[in-house]
Parts: C-alpha cells; sequence; structure tokens
C-alpha cells in the first residue's frame, strides 16, 4: 500500500479563472515522461465543493460516490485499484481497518491509496454536515494501477 496526502494550501495547483484547483494528476508533470491517464480536481460551485476526475477510458475506469450525513463505513479497494479520497466539508477521518494508520483530512485535501493487495477503508465522518469524496480508479488493461507523482 502506498500514499499521498496533499493539503489544500498548495496555491501553485490553482487555475486561473477556472474556479478550480489540481488535487493530483499522473503524471503530475510532463518531465515524468510516463503518459497521461488521469486527473482529479476540486471544482467550487454555488452548491459547494465537487471533485471532478477526468481519465483516459481506454486505460481506467472511473466511480465516484460521495458520502455525507454523518456516513461511518468501509470501503474496500480492490488489488491494483487506486482510491482517491477528498473531504469537501469538515473533517474526515480515513484508516486502515486492520492496519495501524490513519490520516485526517480537512476540506480540500486529497489521499490517494494504491497497492497490490485487497484494503479494507474505515471512512468516518466527524460531523452531520461533513462530506467526502471517493472515488475508485480501476485499471482497463494493465494489472495494476501505479501512481506517478
Amino acid at each position: 500500500m502506498w500514499m499521498l496526502v496533499r493539503a489544500d494550501s498548495l496555491d501553485d495547483y490553482w487555475e486561473a479563472g477556472q474556479g478550480q484547483r489540481t488535487l493530483a494528476a499522473n503524471p503530475d508533470t510532463d518531465e515524468r515522461g510516463d503518459p497521461w491517464r488521469w486527473t482529479a480536481r476540486l471544482a467550487e460551485r454555488d452548491s459547494g465543493p465537487e471533485v471532478q476526475i477526468e481519465a483516459d477510458p481506454d486505460y481506467i475506469g472511473v466511480q465516484t460516490r460521495v458520502y455525507a450525513d454523518g456516513y461511518t463505513g468501509i470501503v474496500e479497494r480492490p488489488a491494483g485499484h487506486q482510491l482517491v479520497v477528498t473531504s469537501l466539508h469538515g473533517e474526515v477521518l480515513i484508516a486502515a481497518v486492520d492496519g495501524p494508520w490513519e490520516r485526517w483530512l480537512n476540506p480540500g485535501d486529497v489521499f490517494i491509496v494504491e497497492g497490490e493487495d485487497d484494503e479494507s477503508l474505515r471512512i468516518s465522518l466527524t460531523v452531520p454536515e461533513a462530506r467526502v469524496s471517493v472515488t475508485m480508479l480501476a485499471p482497463r488493461r494493465a494489472p495494476a494501477l501505479r501512481w506517478v507523482p
């Protein structure tokens, strides 16, 4: 299991005049030399922040779900899949069900989990107003997706 946590204070990722900022991309710069596969952006809408995922459909399947109303539950990440978790409102606790780690996400933070083993993650919203976006990125061709930061 590998993780990336990127906080919302990275002002360089705001796209001028777009009302959105890049949370993460694979790869995140052209200098990496790897072909682009996906980008996650946080868009500011009148109804509140929203995560938008753009992905190469030949390589990646995308499924997004937003949890709210004080949700606490388990999300299963199959081997080879990537999970992109973003707090939209309020604090969110994400933890490995059978492991020693946990991470707090503040609004606008992004947390990416990948790995070669199946993984169960507990998501806990701290208050009823909290909202979190969870996107599963599934490989269509390769046996596993790999993060190219």
